[in-house]
């Protein structure tokens, strides 16, 4: 389980969704105070550089339409993910979710 903020675009604001990102084998799930959701069919992941934070980017479809979500581990108010958590949530994500 991991404690992240959550973008739902790349249109970056000041302000950022906290949650909990759960993933487990062919599913991740979302789970913040205004908004959860799942990601099941993905289409890609990726980095996206904002500043010194590399977000990890997930493509997905829901319901026909194609989605995207943007994640940065907010442990020590995002420095663990500067510090490399980011890559390891990338790699758990690709590893979960990949055919």
């Amino acid at each position: 389980m991991w404690k992240v903020w959550y973008q739902p675009d790349d249109r970056f604001a000041r302000r950022y969704f906290s949650g909990m990102l759960t993933i487990s084998p062919g599913r991740a799930r979302f789970e913040g105070k205004k908004e959860t959701f799942d990601i099941d069919t993905v289409r890609a992941i990726d980095r996206k550089m904002v500043g010194l934070n590399t977000w990890v980017h997930v493509a997905y479809d829901e319901g026909g339409e194609v989605r995207d979500a943007y994640f940065l581990d907010r442990r020590i108010l995002g420095w663990s993910g500067i510090l490399g958590a980011n890559n390891k949530l990338v790699a758990e994500l690709e590893e979960a979710l990949r055919p």
